[in-house]
């Protein structure tokens, strides 16, 4: 059971109000609770009902402090453990009760040092049922190589007596159900490119483009936090987690980030995290979601503006159509002009074109080639930003890291028609 450190949490929130010039009164009426409900939270010599993490965020800031520093004052979340990935998935779990934030708490070691994919064939192997397991990764690259992600193909056993929903089901809720969530896993529903005749349950997890948090053996590179700005299909999220590695970042990537399930809740999540401008981190806005409402501002980030060329677009279209979107070329170019609104005019800004030239191979669009230019261009703009800070050009960490030659130098690029420009 998690210990709840009620005193030093009281003298924390009282704190917190009296800083900010909030009565009691006040403050319950900005979080929108009855003051008893707040004085109940403050005073309480144990855990308090966990409908308070339903008003966590509501709480820090009206106490002018943040949530991991209110999950660091009740005792809950160690000092170790409040990146704001770890935050996130600490407050899932602090939302259906104290003992469940104790059973993450007591994993949260092997959540980071144990690799996303050896932790679900561990699991699945575990698992009462004698699931046949198949695996396949996506490789892409060839000046960078790099594994995007990994695919765990589930057989069931000939005599289970289930559907493939209720198959899916009963893994992701009972076998996977801790690890979920947490890991960004989801069920992988397109088709897979690697593999020729793949089981009908895939489930897809993430490496390359994984949500982490930022790196404890890494030089500070002196640099805001930078936010993704890319069309749909245009490879925003693999550019934002090669800069977030080479920088010593922390990488977002909502995909691989386990959010609620209905698109209401899912809008709110993502403004919210997007709203918390936490240092040394690279997040990627999910395209799809301007269509659907959400709203995102740039105080405070280093907006990095994705935009392709004719040949792309035509591919994603191509690609949504057949498997989400039925109107994916309205929906396209409706997310396209919803994302120049956002970012047309700011007084800063990295703007990355990828150009058609680069990626197009005997009429198709090639994979491999599209990672290498993306490859490249993060480079380019990881390189900016050491320079900026004062260090030397060299990516320090990730697939980057493939470039530096023995010298020390940094591998010139290919010439490219895409092109990185620094407003």
């Amino acid at each position: 059971m998690t210990q709840w450190q009620a005193a030093r949490w009281a003298e924390t929130v009282r704190a917190g109000l009296k800083a900010r010039g909030l009565s009691l009164d006040e403050a319950a009426r900005q979080i929108g609770v009855p003051t008893s409900t707040l004085r109940s939270w403050i005073e309480h010599r144990h855990a308090p009902k966990v409908t308070i993490f339903d008003h966590w965020a509501a709480l820090a800031r009206v106490t002018g402090l943040g949530e991991a520093e209110l999950l660091q004052a009740a005792g809950v979340l160690p000092d170790s453990l409040t990146s704001s990935i770890h935050l996130a998935q600490a407050t899932k779990s602090l939302r259906d009760g104290i003992e469940e934030a104790g059973r993450f708490l007591r994993r949260a070691d092997s959540l980071v040092s144990s690799s996303s994919m050896s932790q679900v064939i561990n699991e699945l192997s575990a698992s009462r049922i004698d699931w046949e397991l198949r695996m396949r990764t996506a490789n892409r690259g060839e000046d960078v190589p790099l594994t995007l992600h990994h695919y765990v193909g589930v057989v069931p056993p000939p005599d289970l007596p289930l559907s493939d929903e209720e198959a899916r089901d009963l893994i992701e809720r009972d076998v996977l159900g801790h690890l979920w969530r947490p890991l960004g896993l989801y069920w992988r529903r397109l088709m897979v490119h690697d593999w020729a005749d793949p089981p009908r349950l895939i489930i897809q997890v993430a490496e390359q483009e994984s949500t982490h948090p930022p790196s404890t053996s890494l030089p500070v590179v002196d640099a805001p936090p930078m936010i993704v700005f890319a069309p749909v299909w245009g490879y925003g999220y693999l550019m934002g987690s090669l800069i977030a590695d080479a920088l010593g970042f922390g990488n977002v990537d909502f995909r691989y980030f386990g959010m609620p399930d209905s698109l209401e809740e899912r809008l709110e999540w993502v403004g919210r995290e997007l709203a918390d401008v936490s240092p040394r981190f690279v997040k990627a806005v999910p395209p799809t979601m301007f269509r659907q409402g959400l709203r995102v501002t740039t105080e405070g980030y280093l907006p990095i503006c994705v935009t392709y060329g004719p040949r792309m677009r035509e591919h994603a279209v191509r690609v949504y159509r057949d498997v989400l979107l039925p109107d994916s070329d309205v929906a396209i170019r409706e997310n396209d002009s919803l994302r120049e609104q956002i970012v047309a005019g700011l007084p800063s800004r990295i703007d990355v074109r990828i150009d058609d030239a680069d990626v197009v191979d005997g009429g198709t669009v090639n994979r491999h080639k599209i990672n290498d230019t993306v490859a490249w261009l993060s480079e380019q703009i990881v390189e900016h930003l050491l320079l900026a800070s004062g260090l030397p050009p060299v990516p320090m960490g990730g697939p980057l890291r493939q470039l530096v030659l023995p010298s020390g130098r940094v591998q010139r690029p290919p010439t490219l028609a895409s092109t990185v420009s620094f407003g």
